[in-house]
């Protein structure tokens, strides 16, 4: 449904909703508020961690300091990392912005660690985002029903967003919401994990976003979006190899995975056969989210621009914004490397001198080091069994799955 029940009156009413906030450049002039406040580790929840154990779920909360108003609008902000790394202060310089605008802005905890990827555990990856995602907007709606409100939002204004991974958890928060749209793989114990809401904490209240926004996210099936649903605001990059921009195949850590999904482009596409209002922002390149870095002013601004629209109840005003101009898009290409699995030593061949990461599946960089031109030799004797990413970056980013096994 395209919004909670509560959300009618402001639907009847468009005045009401905007005449308290909507004005003097509220959610459209950056800065606007000079300082903010925030609270770190809220915890909202907890379930059981990919590892086994119990994991605690927090949030960090952002706010506009000296704000008088106290219903106002929030943004949750996922973070992204393939589902196995990645935090939440990963996303803390957006939340600020985003603060500063007069948005309260959340931050939260979902859980995050190393698996196999495959068909059924990238779903289940999947689902626990969801899952922890839903028990933080229902913390949300609950901390005004039964505290008294201490962070001052208005629970009939939650938007949902996220980044990479976080935005594939978003967008299907906000569309995957029929028992009957499960994918296969979930079904046998969707009810041990507590259906399509879970387990992480809160029973009882709506976690219907108002709104969803995606930095170059992917859904499994774009049928699952219906007329009247929420509107969507997405920005992708064509060539993006990791996250596709179009449907394809989706990787995790540079493995198949057997799942097809849709990117924000085809995303666009569905919600214009069933008129569905959205925006969407194409860019060209190879890049992954590289548009927060070589275009970071034009692209937020779109993001802002659909945020105002939304809250303040107003036609979106993005729906021209549909390509990009990428400047100096960087490319990633495959890095030479072997033997995989290796043991003890691995060699790179280096198109040009470059700054060489080994990075684990918890996103920890473990070796460093600068490398000239050519073939180089590194020790890998320490690393530990597992999957790696090694990245070189030089003239261009060179990318390439590594791993590391004795047996």
């Amino acid at each position: 449904m395209r919004l909670p029940a509560p959300c009618i009156a402001a639907l009847f009413f468009p005045a009401l909703a905007q005449a308290q906030d909507c004005s003097n450049g509220r959610y459209v002039v950056p800065n606007l508020f000079p300082a903010i406040d925030s609270i770190p580790a809220v915890e909202f929840g907890s379930n059981i961690a990919v590892d086994g154990t119990t994991q605690t779920l927090r949030m960090d909360i952002y706010a506009p300091a000296n704000d008088a108003l106290q219903d106002r609008p929030v943004v949750v902000v996922a973070f992204g990392g393939s589902f196995v790394q990645g935090d939440r202060g990963d996303v803390a310089p957006l939340c600020s912005q985003l603060a500063r605008m007069g948005y309260v802005a959340v931050a939260p905890d979902y859980r995050v660690g190393f698996f196999f990827p495959n068909t059924s555990t990238t779903m289940h990856a999947v689902q626990r985002c969801v899952h922890d995602l839903k028990a933080a907007i229902r913390f949300l709606r609950k901390s005004v029903a039964e505290n008294n409100n201490p962070y001052g939002i208005d629970p009939d204004r939650i938007i949902i967003s996220g980044v990479s991974a976080g935005a594939i958890g978003a967008l299907h928060l906000t569309y995957m919401n029929d028992p009957a749209e499960l994918p296969a793989p979930l079904v046998a114990d969707s009810a041990a994990l507590g259906g399509m809401e879970g387990l992480s904490g809160n029973p009882g209240y709506s976690s219907v976003p108002m709104a969803c926004v995606s930095l170059s996210g992917a859904l499994m099936d774009t049928t699952w979006i219906h007329p009247g649903d929420q509107h969507f605001a997405g920005i992708h990059e064509t060539g993006d190899g990791i996250v596709p921009c179009y449907t394809e195949q989706a990787y995790a850590l540079g493995f198949p995975t057997g799942i097809v999904v849709s990117g924000d482009h085809d995303i666009s596409l569905r919600m214009d056969h069933i008129g569905l209002p959205h925006c969407y922002l194409e860019y060209p390149g190879t890049g992954h989210v590289g548009y927060l870095d070589y275009d970071p002013v034009n692209s937020l601004a779109f993001v802002y621009q659909f945020l105002a629209n939304e809250v303040c109840n107003q036609a979106l005003a993005c729906s021209d914004a549909t390509s990009g101009v990428a400047e100096a898009v960087p490319t990633t290409t495959p890095l030479n490397l072997w033997p995989v699995p290796a043991s003890e030593v691995l060699h790179l061949a280096l198109d040009a001198p470059a700054h060489v990461h080994i990075v684990d599946a918890q996103g920890r960089s473990i070796l460093e080091h600068a490398l000239p031109q050519g073939t180089a030799t590194l020790d890998v004797s320490a690393l530990p069994n597992g999957l790696y990413v090694v990245q070189a970056t030089g003239a261009t980013v060179q990318t390439a799955r590594l791993i590391i096994s004795r047996e």
